[in-house]
């Protein structure tokens, strides 16, 4: 009886040498990830260098699914190879999220397209409406605050014809409870700030990845542009999400990214089996550009991250769009009004 389940056993030995050989990584290679990051340990060395391994042996199995056409994204080594951002965003947990009604107040102009008129789709980076990308720093939890200035100096551009980058480090230093500079805070709170106070141009208030005493006075320092109002939808719905993109212009919203996928993505269609949707779950706060449809991979959002042009694809991703609200992405959309 126990002979037939030999080779097995040997299928499973063979599976787990496999892996080890594949996660093993040399000393050499763990100094030279280290160098290149700019990274330093001391009693934790070790605790890093684990989860290093964890990654490089994901990469390589994602990306062997990948060259099999089994998955539609590509994953890479990054900054965020070593770290855990699980426990950095337990910080976030003690932020309240702001009650957000749904407004819904949508202005729709005479050639406003419904979603089953509209052809294709759209990428507002064409239009140069979209600034740089730019990176939030592994250890500062500043997202928010650069899908606030994104969204803001997209459609400021778009009204005034004029692109003029705007400071996220301005709102991570201003911008009152319930936000929390580097340890979290949402759109609608930072909305509200700027309502009142304005908001500083990059260029007068540049960014670095700490939170420091608020440099502005709104008295004194001129602003480069204060919204009336936003817009939240809350329907849910990722065709009225992609009407809004289409007709109106950008829209910061929020997703679930404490995923390895997330974190390690390189490039193509992503999409996490394991993702949530509801709002209580959205952990990272980014900006829609676009959309477009993959002649294999199928339709998806073009998205905006805030980790520097050497995550993903020279910073931005593609999220699967139409795939049961993936990640959340349409569970809190959110854009200004002038």
């Amino acid at each position: 009886m126990g002979t037939p389940r030999l080779p097995l056993v040997r299928g499973i030995i063979l599976v787990l040498l496999v892996e080890l050989a594949l996660a093993a990584v040399s000393d050499t290679e763990w100094d030279q990830y280290k160098a290149k990051y700019k990274k330093q340990y001391r009693s934790r060395d070790g605790y890093h260098r684990a989860l290093y391994e964890q990654r490089v042996l994901a990469v390589e199995q994602n990306n062997l699914l990948h060259s099999q056409g089994k998955v539609g994204f590509e994953m890479g080594i990054n900054q965020f190879s070593d770290i855990d951002q699980r426990v950095l965003f337990t910080y976030r947990s003690s932020i309240p999220a702001p009650l957000e009604p749904s407004t819904n107040d949508l202005t729709k102009t005479a050639n406003y397209r419904s979603y089953d008129q509209i052809t294709g789709g759209i990428d507002w980076r064409q239009y140069g409406y979209i600034s740089a990308v730019e990176n939030q720093g592994t250890e500062c939890l500043s997202c928010w605050a650069f899908s606030t200035s994104g969204v803001l100096e997209a459609h400021l551009a778009k009204k005034n014809g004029k692109l003029v980058p705007l400071s996220p480090k301005h709102l991570v230093d201003c911008v009152p409870y319930p936000n929390n500079g580097c340890s979290g805070g949402w759109v609608s709170v930072a909305f509200n700030y700027t309502r009142e106070h304005g908001i500083a141009t990059k260029e007068s208030y540049p960014y670095e990845p700490v939170a420091g005493d608020c440099l502005w006075d709104s008295k004194t320092n001129s602003s480069a542009g204060n919204l009336a109002g936003y817009v939240t939808l809350g329907n849910y719905d990722e065709k009225e999400l992609a009407e809004v993109v289409y007709n109106i212009g950008p829209v910061a919203v929020s997703i679930d990214h404490l995923h390895e996928e997330f974190d390690q993505y390189l490039g193509g269609v992503l999409s996490i089996p394991a993702c949530r949707s509801s709002r209580r779950d959205l952990t990272h706060s980014v900006l829609v550009v676009g959309f477009g449809t993959d002649p294999k991979w199928g339709d998806y959002w073009v998205i905006k991250n805030s980790y520097g042009i050497q995550w993903g694809e020279s910073g931005y991703f593609k999220l699967a769009r139409n795939a049961n609200n993936m990640c959340g992405v349409a569970s809190l959309p959110q854009y200004p009004t002038f």
